[in-house]
């Protein structure tokens, strides 16, 4: 039986989740030509559907990138919703620091939207794109270097060569495994409840965490009746929570939350374990790692899709520098500058996260008095003003081509 010739690629991306998806649809609009794996596409939406757990809080810089891509307008038309506000506090007694877009002259914060519908965006634009292939029926088998090509055996015999690979393809990468890359692993011994529920009486444009001695409870408004709720707490209790019924599960939250919620119907639950992972490189030659595959942080901050979505556009940008240059864009040289830039960055939010989460679980006196003060000056205009500019994204790398 004879061989079946190899297709060759500018970039081989595994992982079409919503980073894998945004990376595809930046390097087409750079010309060069993709390969896209992903064996598990999401499910059709219908605005009758309820809402999905996995939900993030998308930052105004993310927003930026996903207009960039004309794929925004795709997810309003399905659903995603507006928060004005932020508020965070633990006891109403030491105040709290509020936190609103008009002081930095603008609309809102960010949207919080379900991943599936932002993915499923991508998609649609990604399956108008001549320069993008994608690859849905099956995954890949082996990844191996072959000369300056690495190639990819998939699991249906073929195989396809490319200048350069990209991971995206989630925490439990296989790409970082096959290529050998060590991560980092960190569990933090207690885990999240996650439930869609319907809330009538909570404000819908602000979202909000209150620090309890057990853990955070955040509320995230998903549209004017739903909302999202995210509950701490350590692993055993969470598992005893989400055996409950629906009812009983929401007596238990509305009496454990504050009165700010409001009356709650849960319409659906899940929960998952609290932990954080990083990889030692980024890259390897031919190679680059973004998204999950090469972090994940502790959620409290709703940070880890726009962790995601910088990666995309910072090894965008750094490509199409060099491509402007005319240097071998997939060589180790070129993709360091990416891994210099975004391991650091990524590297102080995780340790800036940490410290809140350590800090607000300690129910020490001294820790306790100096992080309410510290909150308290978070509501000085010009500390509160910077903090809100930092978490949009406000005046940070934007992808190449954009023009505000």
């Amino acid at each position: 039986m004879a061989r079946r010739r190899k297709k060759f690629y500018d970039v081989i991306i595994c992982g079409g989740g919503m980073t894998g998806a945004a990376m595809a649809l930046c390097l087409a609009n750079l010309k060069l030509n993709v390969a896209l794996l992903e064996f598990s596409l999401p499910q059709p939406f219908s605005k009758k559907q309820r809402f999905d757990l996995r939900v993030s809080a998308l930052s105004a810089q993310t927003v930026l990138l996903l207009k960039t891509l004309d794929v925004w307008e795709d997810i309003l038309e399905m659903r995603c919703h507006p928060y004005r506000r932020l508020r965070v506090w633990e006891n109403p007694r030491y105040g709290d620091a509020i936190f609103n877009a008009e002081n930095i002259e603008q609309l809102q914060l960010g949207f919080i939207a379900e991943n599936r519908v932002v993915q499923l965006a991508l998609w649609k634009k990604i399956k108008a794109k001549e320069q993008i292939s994608t690859y849905c029926s099956t995954t890949w088998r082996q990844l191996k270097y072959c000369g300056d090509k690495v190639l990819v055996d998939l699991q249906n015999g073929e195989q396809i060569a490319g200048d350069l690979i990209i991971g995206a393809d989630g925490a439990q990468s296989g790409v970082r495994r096959e290529f050998q890359i060590p991560s980092s692993f960190y569990k933090y011994g207690q885990s999240c409840l996650v439930a869609s529920v319907r809330a009538n009486e909570a404000e819908k444009d602000i979202t909000w965490q209150r620090f309890s001695k057990t853990g955070p409870q955040a509320f995230l408004p998903l549209s004017k009746d739903y909302a999202s709720i995210v509950w701490y707490n350590q692993t055993e209790q969470i598992n005893e929570l989400v055996k409950l019924d629906e009812r009983d599960l929401a007596l238990k939250i509305m009496e454990s939350f504050p009165n700010e919620l409001g009356a709650v119907e849960v319409i659906q639950k899940g929960c998952f374990p609290l932990h954080k992972s990083h990889a030692s490189n980024y890259i390897k030659p031919r190679l680059a790692l973004i998204g999950d595959s090469a972090h994940t942080i502790n959620p409290l901050a709703g940070q880890g899709a726009n962790l995601g979505f910088q990666d995309v556009i910072c090894l965008n940008n750094v490509i199409n520098t060099a491509l402007i240059n005319g240097e071998d864009w997939s060589s180790q040289g070129v993709l360091k500058r990416y891994e210099i830039k975004r391991k650091i960055f990524n590297s102080i939010m995780m340790n800036a996260i940490d410290i809140i989460y350590h800090g607000f679980s300690n129910d020490v006196m001294p820790i306790r008095f100096i992080r309410n003060k510290i909150m308290s000056f978070a509501n000085f205009p010009m500390i509160n003003n910077s903090i809100m500019r930092y978490a949009t994204g406000l005046g940070m790398e934007l992808p190449v081509n954009f023009e505000r």
